[in-house]
This record gives structure tokens, C-alpha cells and sequence, in this order.
């Protein structure tokens, strides 16, 4: 019994600690595929809708949008800033796999989310807005997994990905 409160509470100070990371983080890593198969990593700031979705404004001129458009996949890292961490070896993270959909312009879905980014950003997205080459796409994540040290992974589960589950030895095994 002592040992399922011990596992409860360290699932517990993990949930934690996962949702403090997904409200500190304001930007993430952004991970694509472009031709011939070569990865690219960007950034971007986002926003996230009640489903757990990601939705990031970018530009044309930037290389990872036309991946975005073309590939329909990839990959986003929120990550621990490595100044306040103790071990850079073990960053606290989480990481999905997304499904990618470009929003059209005439989509209420557009003017609902860069209001959401407006309010968390200011006023640099009116002028954002104005440009002709930003483009607003929503990235849903299909798989994920939450990393606070060593040895301490979990992955994520639920409708959300918003449920942790330990991984331990065995699991990693079966990969």
C-alpha cells in the first residue's frame, strides 16, 4: 500500500510539473521534413485551444511553413529553459507528434485564434496581420511524451494527451 501512495504521489508531482511546464512555455520548437526527407527545427509562439491543439502564426519566407503545408506532420518540443535548470543533461520536456491543417483566412476558427494571440502577445500581431504572407495552421497532437530526468518518462495519454503513464524498462524493450 505504501508503495502504490509513493507511486501515486510521484505520478502526482509529475501532472504537476508537466502543467507548469505547458503554462510557462510560450513558444515551441517546431520539427519538419522537407524534401528529400531532411529535417528542419524552428520555433514559434503559440497558442493552445480547449482540445490540446497547438496553433502557431508563421510566414511564408520562413522554410518550415511550406513544409508545414506540404508534409501535413510535425513534430513540437516544449522545453525547459536551460538557464534555470540543474542538470542539462535532463531537461524537463514534453514532445508530440502533430497532425498539421492550415487555417483559411475566412475560417472563424482565424479570427477567434489570433484574438487568443493578440491577447497573449500584443499588439505585434496586428502588425502581423497586415502582412500577406503569414499563415495560421493548427497542429493536433496524435502522440506525446513528458520527460523530467533520468529514467523518468511518461507517456501521454487521454483525448487530450493530457494523462501520464510511466515508462519504464519493459515498455522501452518492446520499442
Amino acid at each position: 500500500m505504501a508503495e502504490m501512495n509513493e507511486d501515486q504521489a510521484k505520478l502526482n508531482e509529475a501532472y504537476s510539473r508537466f502543467k507548469q511546464l505547458q503554462d510557462e512555455v510560450k513558444s515551441l520548437m517546431l520539427g519538419t521534413v522537407g524534401e528529400r526527407g531532411i529535417p528542419r527545427v524552428s520555433y514559434a509562439p503559440y497558442v493552445r485551444d480547449e482540445s490540446g491543439s497547438f496553433f502557431v502564426y508563421v510566414s511564408h519566407l520562413s522554410e518550415h511553413t511550406s513544409e508545414l503545408i506540404k508534409g501535413k506532420v510535425a513534430s513540437v518540443l516544449l522545453i525547459e529553459d536551460e538557464s534555470e535548470v540543474e542538470q542539462i543533461f535532463a531537461r524537463v520536456r514534453i514532445s508530440y507528434l502533430c497532425d498539421v491543417v492550415e487555417i483559411d483566412r475566412d475560417d472563424a476558427l482565424y479570427e477567434n485564434t489570433l484574438g487568443r494571440f493578440k491577447d497573449q502577445f500584443g499588439n505585434v500581431v496586428s502588425v502581423l496581420r497586415s502582412l500577406p504572407d503569414f499563415v495560421l495552421f493548427q497542429l493536433s497532437p496524435t502522440s506525446g511524451r513528458f520527460v523530467t530526468g533520468f529514467g523518468q518518462a511518461y507517456d501521454l495519454t487521454g483525448d487530450r494527451l493530457d494523462q501520464l503513464t510511466h515508462v519504464g524498462p519493459d515498455q522501452i524493450k518492446r520499442r
